[in-house]
């Protein structure tokens, strides 16, 4: 584009173009039409800064030519100019549209509605860019020009409709429901409808925006999208309860509705820890509660894969919900089965302090929770957390998970001759982490017997003061002899139980002891204080 030309339109130099339509200036016939590397025309960049006094000077023979121009995304003027919010510019255009005319056609339906239902690349409208930038003064001109503009859909799929309930427009929003002459659509992307969008956002629902919407088109109440979630599916989920009063007020039984993967509205709200929209769903629909997804589970179970303690909390308080504390999925697992499983330690907690919750069920591979919360830790030391949380389980373990112990414990016991060389093979391979892991057990294993030795031989043979002829330690009645006896022996005792502890695969009754490394610290801590 000529610079001189870009200048004049960047600047709204209006006495250049008055020149050229009173004929002063002689210029190049297609000096007004060139165009910016974006196919941009004078008109798209003067709207830019919103000269409206620049459209007024095109020479008519031009206004043709550059008011309904495209560049290269598609965008006319009228794009621009709803985009930047000029309502001065965007009525000019609209009247000019009215005064277009076209020989042996009608002006009414054949220029100014096609002119504005003019799309880009996107399909959009100047009503679509206008409701997505928020400018309310665009909206209602060309609604009041073309009415049915509300009713055409972009590249996305996506009304006009749909995207104010997006940005959370409410103004926009309550004027394409209450002004328009015509029904607006209610389309949106992915199945998604301005209903579905709109009772994500508090504001639009606080304002009656949902329940203009529902009154509207109470149908919509059940329309799924991509996923199969109803709008009030999207209301449990981000736990707006006012838009779950109003579309459990228009049809309750939109509540029975499950998704592509048999979630009902209740495992939603369980799942995000909604106990509000619980209640109200239960309220008007008592039996949803036996609502169960493609897994078999109920909505406690969601409560459980959604790690929500309070959800877990009220289900366990609610009389009505007691017949769901021990249900089975299809694997066998209850929600003890799954909390354990993904070791959630206060949802744990929680249900094993419950007298109805059933600490031995069995699931579909005969394990009880407490085998899935050991999982492949099996055969080694626990640590203190594991054995508080295995307290409130309380120590329950199912066949498997003897038979496995078992398992392991006699092939430590008893290898095979010709898997020696194996076993020292994979030792020698073993991670750097792992290979000075038995290093510290090795030199824990060394310290516990060597303490254990020299509090043996204090005790028997080398007591302080000596013995008597008949044999009975010199010092036997003095109160500090006693003293270094007792703590001498629990010395002795602890580290033979340190020992133990660290060379014994885990039993039921050795997870609950301290780690051989407290164990070695006590013991050393019982010597210093014999001395």
């Amino acid at each position: 584009m000529d610079p001189y030309l870009y200048e004049a339109a960047t600047g709204g130099d209006v006495s250049f173009l008055r020149r050229i339509r009173d004929g002063d200036v002689l210029l190049n016939h297609d000096l007004l039409l060139q165009r910016t590397p974006k196919d941009n025309n004078i008109l798209h960049i003067a709207v830019e800064f919103k000269h409206i006094e620049f459209f007024r000077q095109v020479p008519n023979h031009y206004s043709s030519s550059l008011f309904w121009a495209a560049n290269k995304k598609g965008d006319t003027p009228l794009h621009v100019a709803a985009r930047v919010g000029c309502v001065e510019i965007v009525e000019f255009l609209i009247d000019q549209a009215k005064a277009l005319q076209i020989r042996g056609a009608d002006e009414e339906s054949c220029h100014r509605k096609p002119l504005l239902r003019m799309t880009n690349l996107e399909m959009d409208t100047a009503l679509h860019v206008a409701v997505r930038y928020g400018h309310l003064g665009v909206v209602v001109l060309l609604m009041e020009a073309d009415p049915e503009l509300c009713c055409l859909t972009n590249r996305a799929d996506e009304s006009v409709l749909f995207l104010a309930a997006m940005k959370g427009s409410a103004e926009i929003a309550l004027y394409l429901l209450n002004e328009s002459p015509v029904c607006p659509c209610f389309r949106g992307t992915n199945g998604v409808t301005a209903l579905h969008a709109a009772v994500t956002r508090s504001t639009l629902t606080s304002k009656g925006i949902v329940r203009t919407m529902v009154s509207k088109n109470p149908e919509m109440t059940k329309n799924v999208d991509a996923l199969g979630w109803t709008p009030l599916h999207y209301a449990a989920f981000r736990g707006n309860l006012e838009a779950t009063r109003v579309l459990m007020q228009c049809d309750s039984s939109a509540s029975y509705i499950l998704d592509n993967s048999g979630m009902s509205a209740l495992h939603v709200a369980a799942h995000a820890g909604h106990t509000k929209i619980m209640k109200e769903l239960i309220l008007l629909r008592p039996d949803i509660c036996d609502l169960l997804n493609d897994q078999g589970q109920t909505a406690l179970h969601a409560a459980v894969l959604g790690a929500r303690v309070n959800v877990v909390e009220y289900i366990l308080k609610t009389p009505e919900l007691a017949a769901i504390i021990n249900e089975a999925d299809k694997d066998g697992n209850t929600p003890l089965h799954l909390a354990t499983l993904h070791q959630n330690d206060k949802i744990i907690k929680v249900l094993s302090g419950d007298r109805r919750v059933d600490m031995i069920a069995i699931n579909k591979e005969f394990s009880m929770p407490a085998d899935m919360f050991l999982g492949d830790n099996i055969g080694e030391q626990e640590t203190i957390r594991r054995a508080m949380v295995l307290d409130n389980l309380g120590c329950s373990v199912g066949v498997p998970f003897f038979q496995q112990q078992i398992s392991r414990d006699f092939d430590k016991l008893e290898p095979l001759e010709k898997d020696t060389d194996k076993i020292r093979e994979n030792q020698l391979r073993a991670r750097p982490d792992d290979r000075n892991a038995l290093e510290r057990d090795d030199t824990k294993l060394l310290v516990a017997t060597l303490i254990a030795t020299v509090t043996f031989a204090a005790s028997f043979t080398s007591v302080p003061g000596g013995f008597k002829d008949d044999g009975m330690p010199i010092l036997y009645e003095k109160a500090a002899f006693k003293v270094f006896q007792f703590f001498n022996a629990a010395s002795f005792y602890i580290s033979i139980l340190a020992i133990y502890n660290e060379s014994t695969p885990i039993t039921v009754l050795s997870i609950h002891l301290p780690t051989p490394s407290s164990l070695i610290q006590y013991s050393i801590g019982g010597m210093l204080s014999s001395l």
